[in-house]
């Protein structure tokens, strides 16, 4: 590792593309300027979303 870079090395066809999807994963993240607060008033509002969506599904499944 050199500052703030990896390199990482592959022969073609022989990687794992969870690997590549992670390595991705880093990248992307590591250029973001949200700060965990960011993240988790995002996640609160998704889940909130999600559940105001779903609520009435996974009640009336279960019986309540």
């Amino acid at each position: 590792m050199q500052g703030k870079k990896i390199t990482v090395e592959f022969d073609i066809g022989d990687y794992n593309p969870d690997i590549m999807d992670f390595l991705t994963l880093l990248d992307i993240t590591s250029k973001s300027k949200a700060t965990d607060e960011d993240i988790q008033n995002l996640s609160n509002e998704i889940t909130g979303k999600w559940w105001a969506e779903n609520k009435h599904r996974l009640l009336n499944e279960s019986g309540h």
